[in-house]
Parts: C-alpha cells; structure tokens; sequence
C-alpha cells in the first residue's frame, strides 16, 4: 500500500461560515485535494468547519514546520511566503498561487502611494523568486507571468531542458464551481426582505464592493431604470467583509452615500452585510440577473471574477463591464451583456433587454458547468502534486534592487501608507493585532 503524499495549503484569508474569494479558493483546494492526497489546511481563524480527509490547523510558525517535515509540497498565496519565510529553508516544493495580481489591486486601493506599491512589489517578486510551481487563473495571467519570470530568469536553458512548452513550471487553475447542483433550502429576497416583492425582478452583486470595482454605474443605472419600471430591485450581497484585517473600501462607504443621495436605499437598493458561503446560493437562486461592473483599467485586463462562477452555477445571467477573462466567457456562450465601462445607459438597456427575453440566456448556462468544475479547473495543479520537484532553474535567478526586505520594513511602509490617508483606526487596529 502506498503513502499519500501530504499536501499544506496555507489560507492567507480567513475560512469559516462567511468568506471572501481566496478563502473559498483555499477551502475547495482542500476538498478536491483531499480525493488524492494526505492534506493539512492552515488558516489564519480559528475554523468552525470541517472537511472529510482534512486536517485543519490555525496558522502558527511551529505548527507549519511540523508539517513541513514530512510535507511532498506546499501552496501559498499573496503575504504568506512574506510572514514566514522560514517556508523557503525546507526542502519542499513551493507551489505559488498568483491567481491575484495584487500588484494592480493595490494601485487601485492605495492611488499614488509609492511606498505601498514597492511593498507589494517585493512581495509579488519574492514569490516569484522561491517558488517551484506557479498557478494562475487564466491564460491571459499566465502569458503575464511568463513575461515576469523571463524578466527574472526563472525561464533558462536547465527549465527549457526539462520542458520546452514551460508547463512544468506555471499552470492555469482557475477559480472553479461545485460538482453539486445548488440547492435553495430557504427564502432570502423576495418578499422576505422589506421593499423586495415577490414579483420583483432582482438584480445582485454577488460579492464585495472592493475600491478596483464599480458598483456606481449600477445605482446610476437604477436610477434609469425606474423612468421605464418599478419592479427592478439592486441587492449587494455583501458590504463587509469577513475578515476584519482587511483594508477599509472607500467605494462600501460612498456607494451607500450615493443610494441615500439619490432616495434609493432600502426602497430599490439595498445593501447585505455579508452572506454566508454555504448561504449564498439561496440568494443567487432567488435572483434574476448578477452584476459585475469594473472599471477600464489594467486590473480589469488581469482580472479573474469570481462571482461570476457563482453566477453560471447558479444560472444566473449576467450583465458585466468589458475586459476581463471571463467577460468574454459569457459573452460568447450569449451567457450575458457585456457593456462599456461606466455606463449607465448601457447598463439600464442591458437589465431590459435580458430581462424581456429571460429565456435564450439562461438555457446556455448547461455548457459552461461541466468545463468549470473545481475538479476540472484544478488538473494541472494535482498533475504536479503528484510528482512535486524543486525547481531545477530556480537558482539562476536574477533578484531586482531597490525591493523591501523583510516584514518590518513591509509594516513601517503600510503604517506610513495609513498615516497619509488619516486612516487612524485602521493603523490602530494593525498595531494592536500585531502585538
């Protein structure tokens, strides 16, 4: 009988009842893993869940070299490799997840801030440095990061040996959907909510409300609506999020200041504080159009939406800004509209137009299911737990100048970067979790 091999999957957002799109990412990693390999799941909470064929640990130093002693490969995202660089001494393959390009998240959230966009440099590079295995969301990622990694001669002759076509070195595993089919176990909308009737059509973002989006046109768009109908509700999913280490949203803030402004709140938009993961469904199911609206810019370019698997799980047509990946996904299975970035006209026009032929868009959905299963999304990633190696080339690297070093330099920049916005509290807050 042959030993499994043990896979660590080290969550950098929190896994629990409510969670973000990492945490949920990291959480299905361990469940289809599960079905081949020994797997320890850290995260930063205290979990409440629990996983057949999973252990789960809450993320300590001491805990994670235990595990590292007899791990095959580890796969860590965004800040991990950064907090705890201790990873990089064992000799383990590191699987490096970039399905994130924060680095373009991060203009959007901290503007012209200098300081922040070289913290979140160096560690994008670090990763890119240490890593044996790198996945990503899309193709369209994975022709940026090979642009990255030649930068840094990751890319050379002892990788070209070992694999011409580089799929030994990155792969594509996107954000996937359940195996099962959603099931509605409870009422959550219409005629539950106040101001949403059971005759309503409702329209929902069905996720957060992140700085690098734009909810704005939406609640614009409603406002266009309603010189036509009546029966048109907006419904945000989600305004906090779970994880409470997380940077304010401005957009959260403003977006409910605008909806108030302009006599929408509660009336024919509405705002959720956050739904539950294993809750979502109920929401989805009960509505009739999601929402995905972003701006024109190069985190559109990179992006990969993963609300809008939600969206085809749930059959749920969609109405998107153009740009991204998935965008075009739906457009072409005529899945959806896709309109000009900030347009409220636009947007109106598409909400009418889908909902006065429901029927030809949400029959296409079938099409897109089975190619978007967790499972088949993550068969480049289980190929090379399988046979985990560490990177042969990884050695010849070339490492920038001018980068951060080390996590309090990373800290004292991040505390400057609060400072500069008279973000107090939230500086505040960072201090106190980190003592």
């Amino acid at each position: 009988m042959s030993i499994l091999k043990k896979i660590l999957i080290i969550s950098s957002d929190i896994i629990g009842v409510n969670m973000a799109g990492p945490g949920a990412r990291y959480w299905n990693f361990a469940k289809v893993l599960a079905d081949h390999f020994k797997v320890v799941l850290f995260t930063p909470n205290e979990c409440p869940l629990t996983l057949e064929g999973v252990e789960i640990e809450k993320i300590s130093s001491s805990r994670i070299k235990t595990q590292l002693k007899d791990a095959s490969s580890v796969i860590v995202q965004g800040t991990t490799l950064w907090f705890h660089p201790y990873i990089k001494k064992f000799n383990v393959p590191i699987i490096v997840d970039l399905y994130d390009p924060f680095i373009f998240e991060n203009l959007e959230l901290f503007e012209s801030d200098k300081s922040m966009h070289r913290a979140a440099l160096s560690i994008m590079m670090d990763q890119l440095y240490a890593g044996d295995y790198f996945i990503c969301a899309s193709e369209k990622q994975r022709d940026f990061y090979l642009g990255m990694l030649s930068a840094i001669n990751r890319i050379n002759t002892l990788e070209y040996a070992l694999d011409k076509t580089m799929n030994g070195l990155i792969g594509v595993v996107p954000f996937g959907i359940p195996r099962e089919e959603p099931v509605h176990t409870r009422r959550v909308l219409k005629g539950q909510v106040p101001g949403i009737g059971e005759q309503d059509k409702v329209l929902i973002w069905g996720g957060g409300i992140w700085d690098w989006l734009d909810p704005f046109t939406a609640v614009y768009g409603m406002k266009k609506l309603l010189e036509t109908r009546q029966d048109v509700k907006l419904f945000f999913i989600g305004t906090q999020p779970p994880n409470p280490n997380l940077i304010s949203m401005k957009h959260a803030k403003q977006l409910i200041s605008l909806a108030d402004f302009l006599g929408l709140t509660n009336k024919y938009v509405f705002f959720n504080s956050w739904a539950a993961y294993e809750d979502r469904q109920n929401y989805l199911l009960e509505a009739d159009i999601g929402i995905n609206l972003h701006y024109n810019h190069i985190e559109t370019r990179f992006a990969f939406r993963t609300r809008m698997l939600d969206y085809i799980w749930c059959n749920l047509p969609v109405v998107t800004t153009e740009g991204d990946v998935l965008s075009q996904l739906l457009t072409e299975h005529s899945f959806g509209l896709s309109i000009e970035a900030e347009n409220a006209e636009q947007f109106a026009s598409a909400v009418n137009k889908i909902l006065n032929n429901y029927q030809s868009y949400t029959r296409n959905s079938r099409m897109l299911l089975n190619e978007l299963t967790w499972e088949n999304c993550m068969t480049e990633l289980i190929r090379f737990c399988e046979n985990p190696r560490v990177s042969a080339g990884k050695n010849r690297v070339h490492k920038s100048k001018g980068l951060v070093k080390g996590k309090t330099h990373y800290y004292l920049l991040k505390g400057i970067s609060y400072m500069k916005s008279g973000n107090y509290s939230d500086l505040f807050k960072k201090i106190k979790n980190k003592l």
